[in-house]
């Protein structure tokens, strides 16, 4: 194809290609590519069931403010109230394959790009973990509970998430 340009010109581009021509969700974290599956059965039920109780959009990229070509696709944003960029809320559940390493890290990106709250849940153990207040690169407050115990949002939200029946990997 002559003038068609075949090379990506940034991560980002490169991350947009890879991820239509796969399906994968891909995010640019620290200038490295992360790949991840979005298929697997039991954590697309629980950003489901989720999804379904709040006010969420999938598939919305996290700019992260290091590098304009960083970004994180959480499996859940809440957004303020009234739309906006701002963003209350990002759910991340948890691959059967994460690296704990991983998601450790990922997590101090959330609090680096000042997310108002990160709710972290991992089928593989039943458990979830609520990270608030960033503040320099870290979530100042973290709650952590498991399955059954409902998950106390702070505001703008101010309610509380049921986690009873939510699945777990292998059950």
């Amino acid at each position: 194809m002559i003038g068609r340009r075949l090379l990506p010109r940034s991560p980002r581009e490169l991350a947009r290609m890879i991820s239509r021509a796969t399906g994968l969700r891909v995010e640019v974290l620290g200038g490295s590519l992360v790949l991840s599956r979005t298929d697997c059965a039991t954590r697309a039920e629980v950003v489901r069931r989720l999804a379904a109780t709040l006010p969420a959009e999938c598939g919305v990229p996290v700019a992260m403010p290091m590098d304009p070509d960083d970004f994180a696709v959480p499996d859940l944003v809440v957004r303020r109230e009234g739309g906006g960029p701002e963003i209350a809320l990002v759910v991340e559940v948890v691959a059967r394959q994460e690296k704990a390493r991983e998601m450790v890290q990922k997590n101090d990106w959330y609090a680096v790009a000042c997310v108002s709250a990160l709710l972290v849940v991992d089928p593989r153990h039943g458990t979830w973990m609520l990270g608030t207040r960033p503040r320099d690169g870290r979530y100042g407050e973290t709650r952590a509970g498991r399955y059954g115990q409902d998950i106390p949002l702070p505001a703008p939200l101010s309610r509380s998430l049921s986690t009873s029946g939510l699945p777990r990997y292998g059950a």
